[in-house]
């Protein structure tokens, strides 16, 4: 079923597309300093009024090489909707779903956006999403918190975003020995029309076994393209 499952989002994502009022479909690479590994994924972003939803389809290559012996790495499918509080405050609660080899994800969440007057183009908001990570082995379900803070400015064609993370796990570790993790990145796209171009830069962690020197960070870049139609 899980392989099925993909094409499936995508084929249904694909029919919705011509009924919604807003959608685009992007494809985002990554590759990951230290590690040395490559994956992709694409995506298709739609909404109806406020109610938002996509799919995304990820992919690597065999061992994380670029674009070799490319598999299935996982899928996702994303809905909420956006409160308009009023002309500054937005609240967005969601439910992403992912998919992969060895079970599911289910991550509620909920963020709140304020947008400035005073700043035209200038947002902030924060997120606080919870998840439950099961196996389909049987393994006990492992639940982690995570908080995240934005910081977006648009300026003409150009957008500018800064985003903070925190995770805090329940019972297990999650970096260097630690039930607590971090990661931070920074985004700049170009918006002239349709097409969309932009680039990420992000300090992760990585695991490595205790005799190679134990967890590390690592340079994570992105480079990605949006179409939206």
């Amino acid at each position: 079923m899980f392989k099925h499952s993909p094409l499936m989002l995508l084929i249904g994502s694909a029919l919705i597309a011509g009924q919604v009022s807003a959608a685009s479909i992007d494809f985002r690479h990554e590759y990951r300093g230290s590690s040395e590994r490559h994956s992709s994924r694409v995506k298709i972003n739609e909404s109806i009024g406020d109610l938002y939803f996509s799919g995304e389809l990820k992919f690597n290559g065999e061992n994380g090489k670029f674009m070799e012996d490319l598999k299935n790495n996982g899928w996702e499918f994303d809905w909420g909707y956006r409160f308009r509080l009023n002309d500054n405050w937005t609240l967005q609660p969601g439910m992403p779903i992912e998919g992969r080899t060895g079970g599911m994800t289910y991550k509620p969440q909920v963020r709140l956006t304020y947008a400035f007057d005073q700043v035209e183009g200038l947002t902030l908001s924060g997120r606080y999403r919870h998840d439950f990570k099961t196996y389909s082995n049987g393994d006990s379900t492992e639940k982690r918190h995570r908080v995240t803070g934005n910081v977006g400015y648009r300026m003409n064609d150009w957008q500018f975003g800064l985003e903070m993370n925190y995770y805090k796990a329940e019972g297990y570790e999650l970096y260097d020995g630690k039930d607590t993790n971090y990661e931070n990145n920074i985004s700049i796209r170009y918006r002239p029309g349709a097409w969309s171009p932009y680039v990420e830069f992000g300090d992760v962690s990585y695991s490595r076994p205790e005799n190679e020197g134990g967890d590390k960070r690592e340079l994570r870049s992105r480079v990605g393209i949006t179409y939206s139609f």
